[in-house]
């Protein structure tokens, strides 16, 4: 096997230049290019955080003004609840005085019409008394059972009267005498409780159209 051998004759070492020089025009753009970047980023992150600044603020405001409207309604519903809740009472309260107020006219009357009829039976009471006094006693146990029952039921419709009443109106003082005259006519020998009747009747009349049209007003 044949080697062949080739020898390199080099006349002068190669010169190695480092260059050590600043290249300014890419450090300029490069410096350039790394403010524009971090301004934008700054610019952007500005934005970003008053755009949400501004939401927030929108956000803020829009649940103050909807808790004002709801604050309103809710007041407006109140209102509209106590005036509706305000004349249904006075209505209820002008009901229970005008049937309690019949009532007792009506029990007066009763009271009276036993009255009459006891008196116009005392003929027949005194003849029963010595043909059947069993029977006369019973008679006449009847009608006092009758008549106290009717009593009480005067006093009771007296006194729910005065419940419903202010005293301290010159109105409810009328209706007031007028009750309590027909209260003791009605069972007076001999006494009509037609009159003081008529006055509770127009007394009575008189209170319940001033409440109905304050019922109405909404006062």
């Amino acid at each position: 096997m044949n080697y062949e051998t080739s020898v390199v004759y080099l006349e002068q070492i190669p010169k190695v230049v480092v260059e050590t020089g600043v290249d300014y025009p890419t450090l300029i753009g490069f410096v350039v290019t790394v403010v524009i970047f971090g301004l934008g980023t700054w610019l952007s992150v500005r934005t970003s955080n008053n755009n949400a600044r501004q939401q927030a603020e929108d956000l803020l405001k829009t649940i103050a003004h909807q808790e004002n409207s709801t604050n309103k309604t809710i007041s407006s519903q109140e209102s509209v609840a106590e005036k509706n809740s305000l004349k249904a009472s006075r209505q209820a309260w002008i009901n229970d005085l005008r049937d309690t107020c019949s009532c007792f006219v009506s029990e007066a009357f009763n009271v009276q019409r036993l009255n009459i009829y006891w008196d116009s039976a005392q003929s027949n009471y005194s003849y029963k008394l010595k043909a059947e006094p069993q029977l006369a006693h019973q008679m006449h146990i009847d009608w006092v059972n009758a008549h106290i029952q009717a009593m009480k039921e005067v006093a009771r419709l007296k006194s729910k009267i005065e419940l419903l009443l202010n005293p301290d109106e010159v109105d409810s003082k009328e209706l007031l005498k007028a009750v309590d005259e027909a209260a003791i006519e009605c069972d007076r020998s001999g006494g009509s409780a037609k009159k003081p009747c008529q006055h509770v009747v127009e007394w009575c009349q008189h209170i319940l159209k001033q409440e109905w049209e304050k019922a109405k007003a909404g006062k």
